[in-house]
Formats: C-alpha cells, structure tokens, sequence
C-alpha cells in the first residue's frame, strides 16, 4: 500500500511541475557593438523576435536576457560555434565576430531541464563577394568583358585593315592617273623626237626639253607620294618645312618676296597621312599658280588655328583674274581650282577664293582637324 502512494505522489508531481513554471526565461535586448572606424548600420530588435539579421562589419553582439526566478543559473550555447554549453550567472552575453552564415542561441536553465529554452536566429549576413551567386556572376561578367574586348579588338583591325586598304588604292590611283599621264607623255615626246630627229632639229630639240620637263614632273610627283605616305612627317612642323622648301624652289628666279608663316600652336599638331596629302597638293597647286601666272611682287602663306579648325591662306599681290572663267589666265580650264574644291570636301572643310584684276589673289581653306 505504501508504495503505491508514493508512486500517485511522483505521478502527480511529475504531471503538475511543467505548467507551474512557464517559459521563464526571455530575451529582453539585442545590440551590436560598433567596431572602430566603421559605419553603424541601423539594428533594431523588439522584446519576442525570433530571428535577428546583422552585417558582417558589424557583428559583434551584446544579448541581455533575464528569468523571472532570481538567482538562476544559465546554460547557454551556439551549435556549429561553441564546443559545449556554457553555464553563467550573467544576463548578458558577448558574441564577438561572428561568423558569417546562420546561428542559433540557445539559453537555458542550467538547473531547471525541463524549462523551456529560449531560442535566438543571427543571421550574419555575407560580404558580397561571399555569396552564392558572385563567382557565376564575375564569371558572367568577365565572360562580356572579354567578349566586348575581342569584339573591339576585331572592329579595330577591321579599321586597321581598312585604312591600309584605302592607303593603297589611293597610291595606286595616284601612280595610275599622275605617273601613268606623265610616263604616256614622255613615250609620245620621244617618239616625236626620233621622228623628227634628223628633219627638223630645232623641233627635236624643244621636244627634249618638255621630255626633260615632264621627267622632273614625274620626280617631282613620286617624291610627293612618298613624303604623303611617311609617317614620320605627320607633324605640322615637318609640314610647314616642306611647304617652305616648295615655295623656295619656285620662287627661287623670280623677283618676289615671299614668306611663310607658322602660328606656334599650329607646330604642335599632326595631320594623317590622307588628310596631309589633301592639305599639301591644295597648297602646292595654290603656291604653284601664283608662281606661274601672277607675276606678284608679295607672296604670303600662313598657317594659322581658329576654333578647332586648321587655316590655311595663301595671298599675292599679283595680276588677279576672273574667279567665274579662269579659263583665261590657265590654259588647262581650270581643273587646278576644281581639284583643289574636291580635296576641300575630302578634307571636310570648305575652300575660297577671292580675286580681283590687278589686285591679286586671296585663297583660303578651312577644314577640322
């Protein structure tokens, strides 16, 4: 009889003894501890959350929890971070740097096992080069990035290729329409000469002299192709020499006072190889007419930069002519002028040219560069 009395008694001190104490232990406060020389992130907790978000620059965690029995003794532990439980009698906890990733604190009564735990979710989140998706993501990235590079690497040989290209056709267009006329020339001047050779050697000899004219005009031509094309004469100083070395030779028999004049900001530039050729041939036809068929006393060229533009203006003193029938003053009908226009627009820039009889000759092209 007595030891069934005894076991009622345990029975129902065993069945009453969960619900005559609750859930006694609560988390009342969660901070993070700010590190030095670091930004404070906004970190809110309220009294019953269960799960907690914080940043990795900021994680470091002060928790404060309390029991409604005093006295008590804490058992508290972090699976995956702490070896085994740790027993306190504080009501706070220091989590220092923790680890990024998902962390469950538990806090218990040490003495009381059969007390409900109270439980807290820190989440530390990850830096960004941490996560999942960053390495897919770089990888992604870099793919473009590399992918645009060879593209453009592409496209920039395409143009490489394509300059190359056009640098080519234009020499040979060049020796097909200019070396082409003035080897045609020289064969028919010959086979005049030697037609005539022993008839008429007054004949002959005129004919010689245009052979030998037209031979310095082939000289002259090749040389100028060969200047257009060397890159080591893309500067507007090596530009100028060349202008001054041509008006020299041209004016060189002539009672004419000439001068070429070079702005200094216009000695740092540099012009291509088609556009030099352009801008030279435009002056050379320019400077070669005033020598021809002005018979001027003040010759002035400069070179000057206005807003960008190059400048180029060529001025005599000379007899002048007729801008609408130059025809007149050159026998070739004016295709000099023409041509001159044409490689204006190539240039991008725009040619005049202002003339008045016996008040000479004023031309002036402008084009970017």
């Amino acid at each position: 009889m007595t030891r069934w009395v005894f076991w009622l008694t345990g029975l129902i001190f065993t069945c009453e003894q969960p619900y005559v104490q609750a859930q006694i232990i609560l988390i009342t406060k969660v901070e993070t501890i700010q590190r030095p020389y670091t930004e404070q992130l906004p970190f809110r907790f309220h009294q019953g959350d269960s799960i907690i978000h914080v940043s990795y620059r900021n994680n470091n965690v002060l928790v404060h929890f309390d029991s409604s029995i005093p006295n008590t003794a804490f058992k508290y532990n972090i699976k995956a971070l702490l070896p085994r439980s740790v027993i306190t009698r504080d009501t706070f906890i220091v989590l220092p740097d923790l680890p990024n990733g998902e962390l469950v604190l538990e806090i218990s009564d040490a003495q009381r096992t059969y007390v409900k735990p109270a439980r807290l979710k820190i989440v530390v989140e990850s830096p960004l080069w941490l996560r999942w998706w960053f390495l897919p993501m770089m990888f992604l990235y870099g793919l473009v990035f590399v992918s645009a590079c060879l593209y453009l690497l592409y496209r920039y040989r395409i143009r490489q290729f394509l300059r190359l290209q056009h640098t080519r056709d234009r020499i040979a267009r060049d020796l097909h329409d200019d070396m082409g006329s003035y080897l045609s020339s020289i064969s028919i001047l010959s086979q005049t000469a030697q037609r005539s050779a022993l008839k008429d050697p007054a004949k002959t000899q005129a004919t010689l002299e245009r052979i030998g004219q037209t031979a310095r005009q082939v000289m002259d031509s090749m040389g100028d192709i060969v200047w257009s094309i060397n890159p080591t004469h893309d500067s507007m100083t090596n530009v100028a020499a060349r202008m001054t070395d041509v008006a020299a030779s041209l004016f060189t028999d002539q009672p004419v006072d000439w001068h070429v004049v070079v702005d200094d900001d216009v000695k740092r530039l540099s012009l291509s190889a088609e556009h030099r050729r352009d801008f030279f041939l435009i002056y050379k036809e320019a400077i070669t007419n005033v020598a021809r068929y002005a018979e001027a006393h003040q010759v002035t060229v400069r070179l000057q930069r206005q807003t960008g533009d190059l400048v180029l203006t060529v001025q005599d003193d000379g007899r002048g002519f007729n801008t609408e029938q130059p025809v007149k003053r050159n026998s070739t009908g004016g295709n000099g002028l023409r041509n001159m226009q044409n490689r204006a627009v190539l240039l991008g820039g725009t040619l005049t040219v202002e003339s008045v009889e016996r008040k000479g000759t004023l031309i002036r092209l402008q084009f970017p560069i």
